[in-house]
């Protein structure tokens, strides 16, 4: 059973395309290939990243990511627009 997966189009530099080309004909992977295997990596590691500091905030009897404050201090106070000031 393979994972779903979801659409992205963005835009990248000369550099990266160029790259990825030569990573594509050297491979004979297809360019979406390698961005979404590297893009898989870079989101495991944000993943670990944020579970580590979850425990290092719990472990100091700190509020962790699931008992924080969400948003910016605008959001979180309900303020918006002009009522920001």
């Amino acid at each position: 059973m393979s994972i779903e997966l979801t659409d992205f189009r963005g835009k990248i530099t000369p550099e990266t395309h160029a790259a990825l080309e030569a990573v594509s004909r050297a491979t004979g992977k297809d360019r979406s290939e390698i961005v979404r295997e590297h893009m898989h990596v870079w989101a495991m590691e944000q993943i670990h990243g944020a579970s580590l500091l979850h425990s290092l905030l719990k472990a100091q009897g700190l509020a962790g990511i699931d008992g924080g404050v969400s948003g910016n201090r605008r959001e979180s106070k309900g303020l918006t627009g002009s009522d920001a000031k």
